[in-house]
This record gives C-alpha cells, structure tokens and sequence, in this order.
C-alpha cells in the first residue's frame, strides 16, 4: 500500500468516532478501502485494520521523540554560553610591565600561555604597546597599565580613574623599583600599595589582586628590594578578603639580573618568559575557578 492510501485510511479510522455510529464507521471503512483497491489489493485487509488500530500510538511515539531531541538540542547552546566568559586582567606597574621597543614584554609570553591553556581573557590598561615603538611581536592583546618610570604614590593617584574604565576580574601588580630610586621609603611604598589594593576594589569588589615580590636588579639603587619583598606578605595577609583574596606572587626568587635582562634591571626575553610563567603558575587556579571549577582557598 502507498504512504498516501495509508494516510487515508489513518484519517478515516481517526475522524470517524466522533461523526458516526458504529455501523456507519465500518460502511465507511469499506468505502475508503475499496477507493484505495488499486493500492491495496495485494495486502490481506486484516493486516490493513491492524495498522490504522496501532496509528495514533506511533504517532504519539514520534511526538515524544520530536520533544526528546528538542532538549538535546538545547544542552550544547547553554554550555557555550558558559564557557564564553571572558576574564579581564589588568597588568599594572612600570616599565617592567611596560617594555620597551623590539622586546616582547611579560605580557606576551603569558597571553600565549593563556591560548594554550584555553582561558578567554582580555588584557586591559588605558596604554597599549609598548615604550618608544613597536614591540618585538604584535600578535597579542596589548592593552596593559604599565608605565614607565612611574613610583607606586603616581599610580594610585590614577588607578581609581582606570580601574573604573576598565573594571578589571584579575590585576597583576609589579610596582617598587621607581620608588626605591627616587627616595620613597620602603614603608611608604608598602603603604600607597595597600591603598591601591583599596581602589581597585572601589570598582571591582570581588577583584583578585596578584601582588608580585619584584624582580632582583643589579642597580645599586636596588639594594631594598629584599627589605620591600619581605614587608608584601603581611600587606597580603592584612589585605585579604575572603571575595577578594591578595595573592603574593614571588617573581624574585631565581631571577638573576645578569642573565635574565638587558640593562641589569629590565628583563629580557628570558626574565619576561620567566615571569610570565610565575603568573601564570599563581593565576590558573582563580581563572579555572572564574571558568566554572571550584576556585582555591586563598594563599599567599
């Protein structure tokens, strides 16, 4: 029998009940099947009866898988929508975090480690580039807040105003060279970075602060780096909040400034890379929190 002489016959047996008797709905049914006897003909007419008797329960069979596919098909949109966050860091110091021309920056290194990885993340910082030119590689997002020749006391006078542009998830702070060589006082220094710990949080509250132990330098200027390094993780520790934890990042540790940069206090590519790999090291853990796993218990 044809796809078509089936459908009548479905929708005879269907319609039937509700207009006849049951004398005139088996008339009826002969009717119809004899109309179709050039389709039909080969088929015994008890099987034809049997097939319209099991029709609205196949139909009512497709309909349930019609409605089970539907949710299937919805699961994967609402996982996509998951995993499209993006997770906003804001890279903020001096002309360590800056750079300068022809060189890659730390920021280079650890935007390729973030694509490795996965992570969705946007750079943030009212700067872009590098200092003086271009850098040696382009291929990256390179908004930061780095700037050079900058203390701690002229960043904080600023940050209220970019930390509210920008609206930062995750801000990495590497600040305290400039401030030891241009007469600041360790204590000071300490102080102006717990108030821009406080700023940031004006405008993000649940900000997560990377709060780095600075990199070892040769210039005698430097000689307090491992006095201001020492004094961070108490501030960490007074500044930590349970929604926005203040995590020490040690990038001095096995940082040599005779190999590691190219004027004894900035980095080359082997400090940027280096540092790039300790940020990432203390940041995986939050981001992978940020993403939808279980976020860590804050540490120092």
């Amino acid at each position: 029998m044809s796809w078509r002489a089936r459908s009548l016959l479905a929708t005879s047996r269907l319609d039937l009940p509700n207009r006849q008797s049951d004398g005139d709905s088996l008339q009826t049914e002969d009717t119809t099947v004899k109309n179709c006897a050039s389709d039909a003909s080969e088929l015994p007419r008890a099987v034809t009866r049997t097939s319209r008797r099991y029709m609205p329960f196949i139909a009512l069979g497709m309909a349930l898988l019609c409605m089970l596919s539907a949710c299937e098909a919805e699961a994967p949109a609402q996982s996509v929508a998951t995993s499209s966050r993006t997770a906003r860091i804001m890279p903020l110091g001096d002309s360590i975090t800056e750079s300068s021309k022809g060189r890659s920056s730390y920021r280079y290194y650890l935007w390729k480690l973030a694509l490795a990885r996965g992570y969705r993340i946007d750079l943030v910082g009212s700067q872009h580039g590098v200092a003086r030119g271009a850098p040696l590689h382009s291929d990256f997002d390179m908004d930061h807040e780095g700037h050079s020749g900058w203390r701690a006391d002229e960043i904080l006078a600023q940050i209220a105003t970019w930390s509210t542009q920008t609206r930062p998830d995750f801000v990495l702070i590497h600040l305290g060279h400039n401030d030891l060589c241009q007469g600041q006082s360790v204590q000071s220094t300490v102080d102006e970075l717990g108030a821009i710990i406080d700023t940031l949080r004006g405008a993000n509250a649940r900000v997560v602060i990377f709060l780095a132990q600075v990199i070892a330098s040769a210039a005698p200027c430097h000689s307090q780096i491992p006095v201001l390094n020492a004094q961070l993780l108490p501030l960490a520790e007074a500044k930590r909040l349970p929604l926005s934890p203040v995590v020490i990042v040690d990038q001095h540790s096995n940082f040599d400034p005779n190999a590691m940069t190219h004027d004894r206090v900035h980095p080359n590519a082997a400090g940027e890379s280096q540092m790039a790999d300790r940020w990432m090291a203390s940041l995986s853990p939050f981001l992978d929190g940020f993403f939808g796993n279980p976020l860590p218990s804050s540490g120092g």
